[in-house]
């Protein structure tokens, strides 16, 4: 925009370089916002979160209940009320989804951590998300996949994600068991890793035998029985 010398206005220079200002700092801020977000300094926004929540747990539903082979990327598509665009933008294809069930676990546990009591001891707590977590498995996930993926853990050459410390899962327990040593309520002969690496194993082992006898008793029963006499362990000391 030209403006003659002879119409100079001061009012309307203080408008225009006021404007040209906050358009700098703004296209700066927005540069600024995108750096953060590639060094993971901030979180997506909860919205894309929760497009990728809808579809691994569209796809995980229709799994269970049409069977993986019986299930298209369209069927997810629909299920999940998104586009086709929006789903290959977090999955290259149907098989990525196999991958994606550590995802639909640590979802499980953000659900669990909004309801459960804090005021439950460590024990307890253990005992509870135990049998949420196990229930959820029995009733909304295939058991041939399961089994599946915990045999493509053995020789897949990519990132085993069930095995990723960095998930919910290993970073919520481990809190856990921290507290109950702190507390006093497990005995401090072992650390809170090595409790949490007990818990784990017990945990992967009572999922493959149930994969094993393809579902011919209760996970979640079968579990209330046994967790228990795994953590007077860590009561009594290891």
């Amino acid at each position: 925009m030209m403006i003659e010398a002879d119409s100079y206005d001061p009012l309307l220079f203080f408008y225009l370089d006021s404007v040209f200002m906050f358009r700098e700092l703004l296209s700066g801020r927005v540069l600024l916002l995108y750096k953060y977000q590639e060094k993971g300094m901030i979180r997506m926004p909860r919205k894309r979160r929760s497009t990728k929540s809808r579809i691994v747990k569209a796809a995980w539903n229709l799994f269970y209940k049409n069977g993986y082979e019986q299930t298209t990327v369209e069927d997810i598509i629909n299920a999940a009320k998104t586009s086709k665009g929006t789903f290959y933008h977090y999955f290259k294809g149907k098989e990525a989804l196999l991958n994606s069930l550590s995802y639909l676990f640590d979802q499980k546990y953000e659900a669990l951590a909004a309801v459960i009591d804090p005021n439950l001891s460590s024990y307890d707590k253990l005992l509870f998300l135990n049998h949420e977590l196990f229930y959820m498995i029995e009733t909304s996930v295939d058991i041939h996949l399961l089994a599946y993926l915990y045999s493509s853990q053995l020789i897949t050459k990519d990132k085993k994600s069930l095995s990723d410390k960095k998930r919910i899962y290993f970073k919520w327990l481990t809190e856990i068991m921290e507290e109950g040593l702190a507390k006093g309520e497990f005995k401090s002969t072992s650390t809170a890793a090595e409790l949490m690496d007990i818990y784990a194993m017990y945990e992967r082992a009572l999922l493959y035998d149930w994969a094993l006898f393809k579902g011919k008793f209760s996970l979640t029963e079968r579990s209330d029985k046994l967790l228990p006499h795994v953590l007077d362990t860590f009561v009594e000391g290891i």
